[in-house]
C-alpha cells in the first residue's frame, strides 16, 4: 500500500479507480463496510483502490481549543486500512485553503482530474467541500456528466445504536467500554513504545511497562482490566493517568501496565494494550503500603473479571 501525503505530491493517476473518503477515526464496523465495498468493487472491475484521509481531521482544524478526542492515531488507521489490501491512501492536509475549496472544485480538480474515478463509495450522510455543501445528491448529479458511479452505504446499527466515531468516543468517555467495543468490532486499544518509568511498581513487587500518552485520548483516568499484545497476548492490569502518589504528582498522562506472572523486558518495544473493563478511577495514595494494598485488591478484581486464577496464568505460559 502506498501512502501519498499532500495533494502537491499527487500526480495524475492513469488507472481507473474506486475511492472512499472520510476521517476513518476508529476504523469501526461502519468504516469496515466501506473498505470491504471498495476492495470488492476494485477486484471485480480491475480498479485501483484509493482511500482519502485528512490530517488534521476537519473538526480538529475548526476547533483547535477543544478538538474531539481521537480514537485512532494516523499510524493505527493505516494499520487497519492495510488489512483490506487498499492500493493507495491519499492523506490531504486539511488547512485554510482546502477548507475553502468548493465541493464542485473538489470533484473536478481531485476526483476527476487527479484520481480518474469510476466509483466512489461513501456513507449515506457523507458531506464534503466548503461549508459542507457537497452531498450524495451533488455527487450523483456530477456522476452523469463525468461518467462515474456513486455507491451509498447505509449506516450500520448495533443494539439500535448508530455505529459512528462520535458514539464510540461518547461511550469510551462514559466508561462503557463494552458498548464501545461492540461498535468498534474489536476491543479499544492503545499502541505505544515502552519508556522508562520511575520504577515505583517494581519496588512494590508489581513491575510495569510505561507508555506516554497524548492528552487527546478518549479514555478517562483510572484502572483497567487489559490484555497486552507483544508477539502474543498476555493478561494484565493498567493504570491510565498522571500517577498521583506519595512521591509526586506528575503532569504528563501515562499508561502503566502490569502483566500477570510474566517476567518480560518490554523497554523500547512497541506494544498494544487492549482495554476490557474499568475497575476504578485514579486516586491519590499517601504511602507506599497503601498503594501496594490497593494494587493487590485491583489485581484480584481483574483476575475475577477474566475468570482466571494464579495457577491458570502460570500454566498458560
Amino acid at each position: 500500500m502506498r501512502i501519498i501525503r499532500g495533494i502537491h505530491n499527487l500526480k495524475k493517476i492513469n488507472s481507473n479507480s474506486v475511492i472512499s473518503i472520510g476521517n476513518f477515526d476508529g476504523v469501526h464496523l461502519g468504516h469496515k463496510k466501506l473498505l470491504s465495498t471498495v476492495y470488492k468493487i476494485g477486484k471485480e472491475n480491475n480498479l485501483l483502490t484509493i482511500i482519502i484521509l485528512f490530517e488534521p481531521q476537519p473538526l480538529e482544524f475548526f476547533n483547535t481549543q477543544n478538538p474531539p478526542k481521537r480514537i485512532t492515531k494516523f499510524r493505527e488507521k493505516i494499520k487497519y486500512i492495510q488489512l483490506y489490501k487498499i492500493d493507495i491512501v491519499l492523506c490531504i492536509q486539511f488547512n485554510k485553503f482546502f477548507s475553502n475549496l468548493s465541493a464542485e472544485k473538489f470533484i473536478i480538480q481531485i476526483l476527476i482530474n487527479k484520481l480518474n474515478i469510476k466509483f466512489i463509495v461513501v456513507g449515506q450522510d457523507f458531506r464534503f467541500g466548503s461549508k459542507r455543501n457537497g452531498d450524495i445528491e451533488l455527487l450523483k448529479k456530477n456522476s452523469e456528466k463525468y461518467k462515474f458511479n456513486v455507491i451509498s452505504v447505509k449506516s450500520l446499527y448495533k443494539n439500535n445504536i448508530k455505529i459512528s466515531s462520535t458514539n464510540i468516543r461518547k461511550y469510551l468517555l462514559e466508561n462503557n467500554i463494552k458498548l464501545a467495543q461492540i461498535l468498534l468490532g474489536r476491543p479499544f486499544s492503545i499502541f505505544g513504545r515502552v519508556i522508562y518509568g520511575n520504577q515505583i511498581g517494581r519496588t512494590l513487587g508489581y513491575p510495569t511497562a510505561n507508555i506516554k500518552l497524548h492528552n487527546n485520548i478518549p479514555i478517562t483516568n483510572g484502572v483497567y482490566a487489559v490484555k497486552i499484545h507483544y508477539k502474543k497476548k498476555y493478561l494484565g492490569i493498567c493504570n491510565i493517568g498522571v500517577k498521583p502518589s506519595y512521591i509526586s504528582i506528575p503532569k504528563n498522562k501515562i499508561l502503566e501496565v502490569h502483566i500477570f506472572d510474566v517476567n518480560i523486558n518490554l523497554y523500547n518495544k512497541k506494544i498494544e494494550v487492549l482495554l476490557y473493563k474499568k475497575i476504578r478511577n485514579e486516586c491519590f495514595f499517601s504511602s507506599a503500603q497503601q498503594l501496594k494494598e490497593q494494587i493487590s485488591e485491583d489485581i484480584k478484581i481483574v483476575k475475577k473479571y477474566f475468570n482466571i486464577s494464579d495457577y491458570e496464568i502460570k500454566n498458560k505460559r
